[in-house]
């Protein structure tokens, strides 16, 4: 049973999710969202959790009273029960025809709903696809602080170049050297852990971040290469894909998409908290940012509850049968 508010609030609840998936994969992908402030990240999260918290309690308002009404219908139909001879009314509804199919359902909400699982999925891996740990916390405040992105000359080699991997068919060296970085303030000559391809050398330059305004956050050097940033294009990837197969499955079977939109306490209410709970991971791995072998770990949890939440929506309603 559905009424407006039910629509409505469904309806909502969708639109905030997805606005909250794209909003935090976006920030995790764009260089400027790393300076995104922390209520910024968390706002599309939080008006999303309150709009489907709206739906669970209009659904539940509507199932009460709709069990409230079959309750009090039954009573009256035992208490003015016909004898087995009388005719039947010629005003009663007759009786539904097995045969007939329900409602074959929204396409829209079908893709829309496909489109939001996979963007949840990819926002959620994409927390932990920037860098991380110290060096992710320093980045964000200096970004936060207003970064600016320079090439500036090594002035002084510190210590012998060491290598640390291969990319591309380069050989990548990371380095400790001295640069001069323009602050608002005047220049100031910072030592610096550096990663070049190839041997670093005195007059190559390197490409920093640092807030011109905020010499004491100091400067933050770009990565060559990570583990992480080099799983960014996979998780893109995947999405894409996703984004091409899930809504048009789902499309597919719209009609026990729609069916399994009728509230069931057994199915909603356990689906809604483990998607809150992958809501929370995804969260603390954006915000504090820790070390890959803990994000990594989290973030795939979190991008799996929404897959989890169908598995049991489908396993409870016979989503996946017929």
């Amino acid at each position: 049973m559905t009424t407006v508010w039910t629509r409505l609030t469904g309806w909502l609840a969708l639109a905030a999710a997805l606005a909250a998936a794209g909003h935090g994969l976006l920030v995790a992908v764009l260089p400027s969202g790393r300076g995104t402030p922390t209520a910024e990240r968390l706002l599309p999260t939080g008006l999303a959790v309150l709009a489907g918290v709206a739906w669970l309690a209009a659904s539940a308002a509507v199932t009460a009273t709709a069990t409230a009404r079959r309750t009090a219908a039954r009573r009256r139909t035992i208490a003015s029960e016909p004898s087995p001879d009388a005719e039947p009314s010629p005003d009663a509804e007759p009786s539904p025809d097995p045969r007939r199919g329900g409602s074959r359902g929204s396409r829209m909400l079908a893709v829309l709903l496909g489109v939001t699982l996979v963007l949840v999925s990819a926002a959620a891996l994409a927390q932990a696809s920037g860098p991380d740990g110290a060096e992710g916390r320093r980045l964000r405040r200096i970004h936060q602080a207003g970064a600016v992105s320079s090439a500036l000359p090594i002035v002084l080699l510190r210590s012998e170049p060491r290598r640390i991997g291969t990319v591309n068919r380069k050989a990548v060296y990371r380095t400790t050297v001295d640069l001069s970085v323009p602050f608002a303030d005047g220049p100031r000559t910072l030592a610096l852990d550096v990663e070049t391809a190839g041997r670093a050398r005195v007059g190559a330059e390197v490409t920093v971040d640092y807030a011109p305004g905020a010499p004491a956050l100091g400067a933050q050097p770009h990565a060559y290469a990570t583990v992480s940033g080099l799983a960014l294009p996979w998780i893109l990837g995947l999405a894409f894909a996703g984004l091409i197969f899930v809504p048009v499955v789902l499309a597919d079977g719209r009609r026990r998409v729609h069916e399994a939109r009728r509230f069931r306490p057994a199915v909603h209410l356990p689906a809604a908290g483990i998607l809150l709970g992958g809501a929370g991971l995804a969260a603390y791995v954006g915000l504090v940012l820790p070390s890959p072998f803990v994000g990594w770990p989290l973030a795939v949890v979190a991008a799996a509850t929404p897959w989890l939440a169908l598995g049991l929506g489908a396993a409870r309603t016979g989503l996946g049968r017929g």
